[in-house]
């Protein structure tokens, strides 16, 4: 929810302040003028550029603006320079009340730097007020702690999604495009529906920016066919990730695997046990039993004592010995490993506070070469409670250090970044190469245990004509029987992530099985029949008579703008019927945002809205029509010249709304305080 409660504009030149301070009111509210030169779109535009959502008006900053805020000032007869400029709007979110103040020429302050106070204008100044500097239409303003429209969409109470942007990224839909929808500006306003919207790069931004305003499921429902489409890829990735490398091991040990599904499905505790791996015809588990009984019948050949017993001895001495101390290395390395794996999670840990910081001291920049000059205590070197000096160290006797800039903590942060990025790269080589040495020493180790074992065997149970053979075959045997337990385990555990993965797969199913076999909901088709109502009771009040058979008229599944026998209304319509067309539509969307709980801030502008000579009876029922909405405020900048227009607003009752007029000149000069 957005009201906009008080704009006060503000031009100094050398003969004094200038500018106007005007209340508005919820309902229906006039700001208007003799001439249409008098600056009502002056004043309109302040509210836009307060709230950083110029670019409905066709630009960024300050030249968006007329000259009077930029150059110079009339007063009767006279001109005066304008040395700076700049305004203060009070909003409110139907709870919480701030002030925007926003700068269009002031030297030292860019204006892309706005500042916010938590309090009514007249509150500004008062001690335990809190003000703080945003930027805007700078990188990240739309997402940033700092950033105007990000702090702007919190306070309003608005969640806008992310939707497809023009280079295939998904981007936030922009507060711009939305008011754009609410907001008619005067110059480029009228020439269609939503036709001041601006070009932000977002795909079909009419469409998602009205599914936005109505809260359309079918928005929500294309973000979880994307998120659905991700996780089905990643299943799928996963899941051929899994079979690929189970079935290169099984054929490096010669072995065949069957019951292996190639892709996602859902697996039973039958579809498991059909999961097997078989050598020579014989199942894994039937085939290592084999293995076995071979290596223990090698192991039962009556031995005898040979001539080299001592050498053997001595060669088994040394064997265990080896063992023992690639143990001792192997725990060494798995230990520097652990410290590794320790620096890189510290390394990471400091590099995101040092990210933080980075972050922090470039917004402190950004807003103090925008020019903001907030008075914070602790920015002198004050305590903010006991007005105490304070130091940024605990080095006794400091304060013949020189504390470093803001520019100068970015870069020794960016050079602390850079150090810590180093050593963490270094570690991660480090951890490679022993990750590396480590499997090197494993190897080494199942090599020297089974020497070790053929030795003992050598001599306790050699046959003096096969002990060479019989310890060949023993070792060969020994290593296929790891190798293929190895590969059982390995299945084992697959098997285990594939459940997890069918399990990932049932949800899938189960999610993607949940959404809508329609494009719309049943909400969604009553919300867009509900809009296509009040589009045409609004079109028969207002007078529209470029379609005899309003009937005809409907809203466009693909587009959501109004159609006629699938073509754009827009083609069968007069100026003064189009114009009808924007109001109707307008309200259309308000009205129906208020009855089926859309997400419509309930505010609306108009700014000369009687375009093209309408009729004035149609403009008294336009004005009516609004009078009777619900939960909005609605501005209207007109021009009051004719006394049919001027009747038109006599004749509605003064309770219904608050009339602003504007005099000769929109600005005025300020009485100063001595007078």
């Amino acid at each position: 929810m957005l009201r906009i409660r008080r704009l006060k504009t503000e031009i100094k030149t050398s003969n004094g302040v200038f500018g106007s301070d005007d209340k508005f009111t919820e309902g229906l509210n006039f700001i208007a003028s003799e001439d249409n030169t008098c600056g009502k779109s002056s004043i309109i535009a302040a509210i836009y550029y307060c709230l950083g959502l110029e670019e409905i008006i066709g630009g960024r900053g300050e030249k968006v603006l007329t000259s009077v805020y930029k150059t110079s000032i009339e007063e009767g007869e006279s001109v005066w320079p304008v040395l700076e400029s700049g305004a203060y709007l009070e909003i409110s979110n139907g709870k919480d009340v701030i002030t925007i103040y926003r700068a269009a020429k002031m030297e030292n302050r860019d204006s892309k730097l706005i500042t916010v106070c938590h309090s009514e204008l007249d509150d500004i100044g008062k001690p335990n007020i809190l003000c703080e500097d945003m930027y805007v239409h700078m990188p990240n303003s739309a997402v940033n702690k700092k950033g105007f429209h990000s702090f702007l969409e919190t306070f309003l109470h608005i969640e806008l999604p992310l939707v497809p942007a023009s280079d295939d990224a998904i981007r936030k839909l922009y507060l711009q495009l939305i008011f754009s929808g609410m907001f008619i500006e005067q110059k480029h306003g009228w020439a269609d529906l939503l036709s001041g919207m601006p070009v932000l790069g977002i795909r079909e931004s009419k469409k998602r920016v009205l599914e936005f305003i109505l809260r359309l499921d079918t928005l929500e429902n294309e973000k979880k066919k994307d998120y659905l489409r991700t996780s089905e890829s990643n299943i799928k990735h996963k899941w051929e990730s899994l079979v690929k490398e189970l079935i290169i091991y099984t054929n490096r040990e010669s072995c065949t695997i069957s019951g292996l599904p190639a892709g996602p499905k859902l697996l039973s505790e039958d579809d498991f046990s059909k999961i097997l791996i078989s050598k020579d015809n014989d199942s894994i588990e039937e085939y290592i039993e084999d293995l076995n009984e071979q290596y223990k019948e090698l192991g039962l050949m009556k031995p005898k004592i040979i001539d080299n017993f001592d050498e053997v001895q001595e060669e088994l001495n040394e064997t265990e010995n080896s063992i023992d101390q690639f143990e001792s290395e192997l725990h060494k390395h798995r230990d520097m490993l652990l410290s590794e794996n320790s620096s890189i999670e510290r390394l990471a840990s400091n590099l995101e506070i040092i990210d933080s910081d980075i972050r922090n001291n470039k917004d402190a920049a950004r807003l103090r070469d925008l020019g903001s000059e907030l008075n914070l205590a602790t920015s002198k070197d004050l305590c903010p409670v006991c007005s105490q000096a304070i130091q940024d160290t605990l080095i006794p006797d400091s304060s013949h250090m020189q504390v470093m800039s803001i520019d100068e903590n970015i870069r020794h942060l960016n050079a602390q970044k850079e150090m810590l990025e180093f050593a963490r790269n270094s570690h991660r080589q480090n951890k490679e190469k022993l990750q590396g040495k480590i499997t090197q020493l494993e190897n080494s180790l199942f090599k020297l245990r089974s020497l070790a074992k053929s030795l003992r065997s050598d001599l306790y149970s050699t046959n003096d004509n096969m002990s060479e053979s019989i310890v060949y075959k023993r070792l060969q045997l020994d290593s296929e029987i790891n190798n293929l337990n190895k590969l059982c385990d390995l299945l084992s555990s697959q098997k285990l992530k594939l459940k997890e993965l069918s399990d990932e797969w049932k949800q899938y199913l189960t999610e993607k099985s949940g959404l809508p076999s329609k494009k719309f909901t049943d909400l969604d088709e009553e919300k867009i029949k509900t809009l296509r109502n009040h589009f045409i009771n609004n079109l028969r009040q207002f007078g529209y008579k470029s379609i005899l058979n309003l009937n005809q008229i409907d809203i466009s599944l693909e587009s959501y703008l109004p159609i006629i026998e699938g073509f754009d209304m827009k083609f069968d319509s007069s100026a003064s019927d189009n114009i009808r067309a924007i109001w109707a539509f307008i309200l259309a969307l308000l009205q129906t945002s208020n009855e089926k709980a859309g997400n419509h801030p309930g505010v609306l502008i108009f700014d000369e809205p009687a375009q093209h000579s309408i009729v004035i009876n149609d403009m008294e029922q336009f004005f009516n029509c609004i009078i009777k909405l619900k939960k909005s405020q609605v501005i209207v900048g007109i021009t009051i010249k004719d006394s049919d227009t001027r009747q038109v607003i006599s004749k509605l009752p003064s309770e219904d709304y608050n009339l602003i007029r504007v005099p000769n000149k929109a600005f005025r000069k300020f009485e100063s305080e001595s007078e």
